[in-house]
């Protein structure tokens, strides 16, 4: 299954219209995740891709990917209907590039709420803000909404994880550490769903350099 902010699904993306999941202020330092929680988390998310399907089985699949990739996990703080619940966080600012000249980009930040089985929500900025989320058994989408972003400088170069057999990734060109302040809203109603808000944070998460020719 491919991943919301890979090359592959750009045209997919295009056709849904679609992406998503939830930001929140990230309280934990710039530092690589440990060996052992990442791959705990790995084999965990790629467990509940496998058992669920749709939106929430695409979420899974971004949490597997950023965290392969060396995304730290931090937590922070989001709206749901105004009520504030604290999560769990990863982000990634990809660049594609070609010749070494930046061409197109996307930001995505992905949350869960406990183990993540439950709640998982996923923002993704590329031309417009796409938003999945799913909660219970209940999944939304949206496309629009409003967003701010602004990336930090990078910092130390990430630490890689080994990817499931089952899931298919290519390594960026280049990945490092990298906070950006970030702010996010959107509106979940056109398919029943709440309205998600963060107010701007600072967020923890990795900055991407991916390798494509323009479409």
């Amino acid at each position: 299954m491919p991943s919301i902010t890979s090359t592959r699904t750009r045209q997919a993306l295009a056709v849904l219209a679609a992406a998503a999941v939830v930001i929140g202020c990230s309280s934990d330092s710039m530092t690589s995740p440990t060996t052992r929680d990442n791959a705990a988390l790995i084999l965990h998310f790629d467990s509940l891709r496998n058992s669920s399907f749709g939106n929430k089985a695409i979420i899974y699949y971004d949490v597997v990917e950023l965290l392969v990739e060396g995304a730290p996990v931090g937590t922070g703080t989001i709206t749901v209907n105004g009520v504030p619940r604290r999560m769990n966080i990863i982000a990634e600012r990809t660049l594609e590039v070609t010749n070494g000249v930046p061409w197109d980009s996307a930001y995505s930040v992905i949350a869960w709420q406990g183990d993540g089985a439950d709640t998982a929500i996923a923002f993704v900025q590329t031309a417009a803000l796409n938003t999945f989320a799913a909660f219970g058994e209940s999944s939304f989408h949206s496309v629009g909404g409003t967003v701010s972003i602004a990336p930090s400088a990078l910092g130390a170069t990430c630490t890689p994880f080994s990817a499931p057999g089952d899931i298919d990734l290519i390594p960026p060109l280049e990945c490092h550490l990298q906070r950006a302040t970030a702010a996010f809203s959107a509106d979940l109603s056109g398919g029943d769903g709440p309205t998600v808000a963060v107010p701007q944070q600072s967020v923890s998460g990795i900055g991407t350099e991916i390798g494509t020719p323009p479409c």
